[in-house]
C-alpha cells in the first residue's frame, strides 16, 4: 500500500485548518501525522508538515516545528525544537535524521533522556524541549552523533557521552564519552574506548567499561586503588551483581603488593648482621571479598560477607609479632597462607511479637584488623563482639535468650587459638598459650516492667537472667595461679614485685586460680513508689533484692550471694517563665539527694580453681556489682549523691528547645554510719567524699557543646575532663572532643552495677585524648575534611598520634561522591592512601575511614 494514497483528498482541505492523516511506515506500522500545514511535492514524493507538527505511533510521540518524510529514500527528518516520547525515555534535538529501513538515527544538538518519578502521560503533555526536561528526574541522559535502534529499547551508539546523573542540572557535573556503545536504556552501557570527564577535565581512561544505569543493575564497579605504607600498592575491582529485586551480591578481587622491605639489624652469634626484611604487619598477595545483601520481605533484612586472603608474607610469632629464624639466623619465609573475615548482620520480625537479631563477626587471626588498617582506633581494638538473640516485647513484659562471644584480638593466635611455627624455625622459648575467652552460651532473660500493684501508688517489676559464662571450646580459662591470662606466661608473686613462670597457666590442667565454666541465675525484684511531701518536694522510695545462684561446671561447686538494695531519692523543682527579647523563657532548678544502702551481703562468690575457701574471683559487671576488700569479699556500703540541675528552656507554640543545662554534685562513701547488720566490714579507714562532679551542655543556634568535670578531693586530682562542641555553619562544620582522665578515675568507669559510687582511685594512670576537625563542602562540588588526634601527655614521641586528610568531589545532589585519603599516624614517613567511592543507590565502594 502506498504511504501517501490518502494524502490527495487531504491536501484538498484549506491550509489554514490543522491537518491530520493515517500514514503506513515501511515497518509496517501505522502513524498519525498532524500539523498546521501539510505539503506534498509529488515529483520528489517528499511530505512536509510544518507547525506544531505531532507524529505519533502507538506509544511513541515526535513534536517539531517540521516533519518531512522521504518516500523514495525512506529516511524521516525532523527540525527545530524536536521532542521524542517513548514511554519513559524521552529525546530533545535541533535536528534528527532517521533512516527508517534500518533504524538509524543521526542527531544534532539532541540529547536522549531517562526519565523518573513522572508518567508517560505527562511526558506526552509537554509542550516544549525544555518543560520535557525539567519534568521529573533524569538519572540518564546520553547524546550520540548517531544512534541505530537494535531491540526494543536497545541501542547502538557511534560519538556517545553519557551522564548516569543529571541531578537537574543545566550541564551535567561529569560524563562519559566513548567512541561506541551498546545501550539499553534504564539497563546498562557498554562502552568501547571510554574517558570519563568531569567537568570537561579528562580523569580516567580504560579500554572498556560496563556501565549500569539503574540503581539495581549487574555491572563492573569503579575499581578502588589503595596506598599503604605498610601493604604497598593495592588495586580492587568489584563486580555488583543483582540477583532479583531482593537479593544481590558484590564480589571484590584485588591483590596487594606489599609494602617492601626494610633495613633489619640483627645480632647472630657475635656478629651484627643488617639485612632486608618484610615490615612484620601488612599483606602481600591476592584477596576476594563477597557480600551478600537480602530483603526478601518488610521486617527481614541482612547482609553477609565472607573475605579470604592468601598472604605471602612471612610467618610471625603470635605473641610478639616478631618474624622466625633459622638455627642459622636466616628468616624463615614461609608464608602465612590462607587468611580471612566473616561477618552476618541479620534481623527479621518473626510476627506476634517475637523478633531476631544477630551481629556476628570473626576474623583468621588477631593480627588481621591491623594488617589493613591505619587507624589508630581501630588498630587499638582488643575484642571482636558478636551476638545474637531471638526476643518478644510486649506492651509490659520482655524475654530473650542471647549467645554472646568476643574474639580476643591482642595478640595474633588464630580464631581457634592456635599458633603456627614454621618448618626450620628455631624457638628458645615455648610461645605462650592462647587465652581462652569466656563467651555468653547463653544468656536466657525475662524482664516484667514496672506496674501498680492492685490500686495502690505501690509499682513492681522483675528480672530474672539465667547466664552461662564459658570459653567456647573448653570448660576453664586456664589463667594459671593467679587467675589472669599474661602474654610472657608469667606471674608476680604476693607481696612483691618478681615474676616467675607460671607453671599452671596453659598446661591443660584445671589447678591454681584458673576460672570454671559458671551457670548463675540472677533474681532482682524490685518495689518502688513515690508521693509528694508538699507542693515543693517529691520522695521516691524503692526496694529491691539481687540474688544470685552460681554453680560450678567443673567443680560442681554451688555457692550464692544475695543483698537488698534500699533507694531513697528526694526531690524537688521550681520553675520560673520570663521573656526575653521576645522569646519565652523558662527556668528550672531542680536539687535532688539520693541514698543507696545495701545493709547486709549473704553469701559470695564461688572460690576459683582448685583452692576452695578462697575470695571469690568475679566474671562481669553483676559478680563485680559490689564494692569489696581486699580480700575480694563483698562488704555493705551506704552510698550518697546530692545534685542540683538547672536548665533552660526556650519555648515557643507547642515546642520547647533546651538550651542549658548544668548539673554539679557530690558523692559521698557513709558506709561508716550505716547500721549493721550481719558481718563484713564497714569500711572505717576509707574518706567519706567521693567524686565532686560538674555537667554542662549548651545548644545555640549553630552552635553546641558539654562538659564534664570530676574531681577526687581525696587525692587532690581531677579525675576527668572532658569536653566537646560543635559548629554547624552552612556547607561545613567544625568539631573538638577533649579527654583527660584516669584508668579509673571517671565514675562512670569507677561505679560497679549496684553502687552508686565508685572506690578511691588507686595506683592508676592518666590517659589525654584530643580529637579536632573540620568538614566544608564548596559550592562547585568540591569537599574538604581534617581530622587529627593527639595524645597531649605524651613526653618521648610527638603528641600528634594522627591525621586524617580527605579530599572529594561530587554534585550538588550528592548522588555520587569519590573521596580520596591520607592518613599519617605517628612514626610513619608515609603516609596510608586510599580511596573511597559513594552512588546512591548502590553503596560507598572504597578503603573507608
Amino acid at each position: 500500500m502506498s504511504l501517501l494514497m490518502p494524502v490527495a483528498a487531504v491536501l484538498l482541505v484549506s491550509a489554514q485548518l490543522p491537518l491530520s492523516t493515517q500514514l503506513q511506515l515501511p515497518t509496517g506500522e501505522t502513524a498519525e501525522l498532524a500539523a498546521d500545514y501539510v505539503f506534498y511535492e509529488r515529483e520528489q514524493r517528499v511530505l512536509t508538515a510544518r507547525g506544531h507538527a505531532v507524529l505519533s505511533s502507538g506509544s511513541v510521540v515526535l513534536r517539531a516545528d517540521e516533519v518531512s518524510y522521504d518516500q523514495a529514500h525512506e529516511t524521516a527528518v525532523a527540525r527545530g525544537n524536536v521532542m521524542l516520547v517513548n514511554g519513559l525515555m524521552a529525546a530533545v534535538a535541533d535536528e534528527l535524521t532517521v533512516d527508517l529501513e534500518s533504524s538509524e538515527a543521526s542527531v544534532q544538538g539532541g540529547l536522549f533522556m531517562e526519565k523518573r518519578g513522572v508518567t508517560p502521560q505527562q511526558l506526552l503533555q509537554a509542550q516544549t524541549p525544555q518543560e520535557l526536561r525539567d519534568l521529573g528526574e533524569t538519572p540518564v541522559l546520553m547524546s550520540g552523533r548517531r544512534i541505530k535502534r537494535t531491540g526494543d529499547n536497545v541501542y547502538q551508539v557511534e560519538g556517545i557521552a553519557l551522564a548516569p546523573c543529571l541531578c537537574g542540572e543545566s550541564v551535567p557535573s561529569w560524563r562519559v564519552e566513548a567512541s561506541s556503545a551498546r545501550v539499553e536504556m534504564g539497563q546498562y552501557a557498554s562502552l568501547t574506548l571510554p574517558v570519563v570527564f568531569v567537568r570537561s577535565v579528562p580523569v580516567l581512561a580504560v579500554p572498556w567499561l560496563y556501565l549500569p544505569l539503574s540503581e539495581r543493575q549487574s555491572g563492573l564497579l569503579f575499581p578502588r586503588p589503595t596506598s599503604s605504607a605498610i601493604s604497598g600498592f593495592g588495586l580492587e575491582l568489584p563486580v555488583f551483581i543483582t540477583l532479583g529485586r531482593s537479593y544481590d551480591l558484590t564480589l571484590t578481587p584485588g591483590f596487594n603488593l606489599g609494602g617492601g622491605e626494610v633495613d633489619v639489624t640483627r645480632t647472630i652469634g657475635n656478629e651484627s648482621i643488617t639485612r632486608q626484611e618484610p615490615q612484620n604487619y601488612g599483606v602481600r598477595g591476592p584477596r576476594l571479598l563477597t557480600e551478600f545483601r537480602y530483603a526478601p520481605a518488610v521486617g527481614t533484612e541482612g547482609r553477609v560477607t565472607l573475605g579470604l586472603l592468601y598472604d605471602l608474607q612471612p610467618v610471625r610469632n603470635p605473641v610478639s609479632a616478631g618474624f622466625f629464624l633459622s638455627d642459622t639466623g636466616e628468616l624463615i619465609r614461609t608464608p602465612r597462607g590462607l587468611r580471612g573475615e566473616a561477618s552476618l548482620q541479620h534481623r527479621q520480625d518473626l510476627g506476634g511479637g517475637w523478633y531476631d537479631r544477630i551481629e556476628a563477626f570473626a576474623i583468621s587471626d588477631g593480627f588481621y584488623t591491623r594488617d589493613f588498617t591505619a587507624d589508630v582506633v581501630a588498630r587499638a581494638a582488643q575484642y571482636l563482639s558478636s551476638s545474637g538473640v531471638i526476643y518478644r516485647r510486649g506492651e509490659d513484659q520482655w524475654v530473650g535468650l542471647e549467645v554472646g562471644l568476643r574474639q580476643d584480638i591482642r595478640w595474633g593466635y588464630d580464631l581457634f587459638g592456635r599458633s603456627m611455627v614454621p618448618p626450620g624455625a628455631s624457638t628458645p622459648t615455648t610461645i605462650t598459650a592462647a587465652p581462652r575467652t569466656f563467651q555468653k552460651l547463653p544468656t536466657l532473660s525475662w524482664v516484667l516492667a514496672e506496674r501498680p500493684l492492685g490500686g495502690s501508688r505501690l509499682m513492681g517489676g522483675m528480672r530474672v537472667e539465667f547466664t552461662r559464662l564459658s570459653p567456647l571450646t573448653s570448660l576453664f580459662g586456664d589463667e594459671g595461679l593467679d587467675g589472669h591470662f599474661e602474654s610472657d606466661g608469667h606471674w608476680t608473686l604476693p607481696g612483691g614485685t618478681v615474676r616467675e613462670p607460671d607453671v599452671a597457666q596453659g598446661n591443660g590442667v584445671f589447678d591454681g586460680a584458673d576460672r570454671e565454666a559458671r551457670d548463675r541465675v540472677d533474681l532482682l525484684p524490685r518495689l518502688s513508689t513515690s508521693f509528694a511531701l508538699g507542693s515543693f518536694a517529691r520522695l521516691s522510695p524503692a526496694l529491691s533484692v539481687r540474688q544470685d545462684f552460681f554453680l560450678g561446671e567443673v567443680t560442681g561447686r554451688a555457692a550464692q550471694r544475695g543483698y537488698p538494695i534500699l533507694d531513697l531519692v528526694l526531690d524537688s523543682r521550681l520553675g520560673r517563665t520570663f521573656a526575653l527579647g521576645g522569646v519565652s523563657l523558662l527556668h528550672s532548678i531542680e536539687p535532688s539527694i539520693t541514698l543507696r544502702y545495701v545493709p547486709t551481703v549473704w553469701g559470695d562468690l564461688p572460690s576459683p580453681g582448685a583452692m576452695p575457701g578462697s575470695p571469690g574471683q568475679p566474671y562481669d559487671e553483676i559478680d563485680a556489682a559490689l564494692p569489696s576488700t581486699p580480700e575480694g569479699v563483698a562488704r555493705r556500703f551506704l552510698h550518697a549523691v546530692v545534685e542540683l540541675n538547672q536548665t533552660l528552656h526556650s519555648r515557643g507554640g507547642s515546642s520547647r528547645e533546651e538550651l542549658l543545662r548544668l548539673s554539679v554534685g557530690q558523692g559521698f562513701d557513709l558506709s561508716r554510719f550505716a547500721p549493721t547488720l550481719g558481718s563484713g566490714l564497714s569500711g572505717n579507714g576509707e574518706a567519706l567524699a567521693r567524686d565532686t562532679f560538674g555537667r554542662l551542655s549548651a545548644r545555640l543556634g549553630r552552635f553546641s557543646g558539654t562538659g564534664m568535670l570530676r574531681y577526687d578531693p581525696n587525692s587532690r586530682q581531677i579525675t576527668q575532663l572532658s569536653a566537646d562542641f560543635r559548629v554547624d555553619v552552612p556547607q561545613a562544620n567544625i568539631y573538638a572532643r577533649y579527654d583527660d582522665l584516669l584508668a579509673e578515675g571517671s565514675d562512670r568507669l569507677r561505679r560497679s552495677l549496684d553502687a552508686l559510687v565508685g572506690p578511691a582511685p588507686k595506683n592508676v594512670q592518666r590517659a589525654q585524648f584530643l580529637t579536632a576537625g573540620t568538614q566544608a563542602n564548596f559550592g562547585f562540588g568540591l569537599g574538604l575534611r581534617y581530622e587529627a588526634l593527639l595524645q597531649p601527655q605524651t613526653r618521648s614521641e610527638s603528641p600528634l598520634l594522627q591525621q586524617t586528610f580527605g579530599v572529594s568531589y561530587g554534585p550538588a545532589c550528592n548522588c555520587w561522591r569519590v573521596e580520596g585519603l591520607a592518613r599519617l599516624a605517628r612514626g610513619q614517613a608515609c603516609p596510608e592512601f586510599g580511596l573511597n567511592l559513594t552512588v546512591t543507590g548502590i553503596g560507598t565502594f572504597g578503603t573507608g575511614g
